[in-house]
């Protein structure tokens, strides 16, 4: 019934809100550092010159913070990534696979699949399938419809949620569209302090560094002026709060360029134990999303009253 369909549309998307931080944010440039200048290069060509100088000593390891926060700057001058994730609530898993800006606000294309889930099969009258499809612009999230959502909508296609109403949807947890670039969550143990390194991994066949550090809803009381904004800091202890979680454990794996290549997230929630995994390539690939237009939008409000009307079966 539509009603069951409006509902199912609101868990998936609350779940979705709930996993804000699973893919996160940054600021800089993407250039490769300049090439080193040897003592020989910068002396005239003589005899001496000529032969094998000593060895240099390796350069200092700077601390993990230091590190990742030019790690930040490069990924966040990359502009975008191609993404695919796996995200666990209880029960509930999704698959999600697309391309995302962080250029100017979020925007990008992720098609969530749920058929490893109950919800898939909740909300296949909605969406016409096992699958999700999400259009994030800088102002609202898009889901796209399918089946006999199209009928019962007028042949619009596309469920349109304004950030107020990501925010009603999943209790509070606002403004997921923030959230999904890939290093706030770098920033975040930044400001904390409690990052530290793994050691070196391999991820999608390259090497890779990986950090790691657990971040409790006190510990972000601290962190503005060290990374954080006031407003991210606000946000992310309200999303903490809004999921109940009283820590979570936070994963990052840099490459060799200083790009995040991947991130998990494992914590306990009031929905059960919440495990997000996201890796990120093809930084820089073009990125173009436009807002469906609005004649073949619709508003969650409609949604409901077809719901409370019986509008469909």
């Amino acid at each position: 019934m539509a009603g069951t369909r409006k509902t199912a549309v609101a868990v998936v998307l609350a779940a979705l809100a709930l996993t804000a931080t699973a893919c996160n944010n940054n600021d800089d440039g993407k250039g490769a550092a300049p090439a080193p200048t040897t003592a020989a290069a910068a002396q005239p060509t003589t005899e001496a010159a000529a032969t094998t100088p000593a060895p240099s000593a390796p350069p200092a390891k700077v601390a993990p913070a230091v590190f990742l926060e030019q790690v930040s700057q490069k990924t966040s001058a990359a502009k975008s990534a191609k993404i695919d994730e796996v995200i666990t609530i209880g029960q509930v898993t999704m698959k999600g696979r697309g391309a995302v800006s962080w250029a100017d606000g979020l925007q990008g294309d992720v098609t969530m699949d749920l058929s490893g889930s109950p919800l898939g099969k909740m909300l296949a009258p909605v969406t016409g399938g096992q699958s999700a499809p999400y259009r994030f612009t800088k102002d609202a999230m898009y889901l796209r419809l399918g089946g006999d959502a199209v009928d019962a909508l007028g042949g619009r296609h596309w469920l349109r949620y304004s950030k107020a109403e990501q925010a009603k949807a999943s209790g509070g947890a606002t403004d997921q569209l923030k959230n999904a670039d890939p290093v706030q969550g770098v920033r975040t143990l930044i400001a904390t302090g409690k990052v530290s390194e793994v050691g070196q991994e391999t991820v999608n066949g390259k090497a890779a560094t990986h950090y790691t550090g657990e971040l409790s809803a006190n510990d972000i009381v601290g962190a503005t002026g060290k990374g954080l904004t006031q407003e991210q800091a606000d946000q992310i202890k309200q999303n903490l709060d809004t999921a109940g979680i009283s820590s979570e454990q936070i994963d990052v794996w840099v490459d060799a360029d200083q790009l995040v290549v991947k991130r998990s997230e494992q914590a306990d929630t009031k929905a059960g134990a919440f495990a997000a995994t996201v890796t990120y390539s093809d930084y820089g690939a073009p990125v173009t999303t436009t807002a469906p237009d609005a004649s073949d939008s619709v508003e969650p409000a409609e949604l409901a009253k077809l719901g409370k009307g019986g509008a469909t079966s």
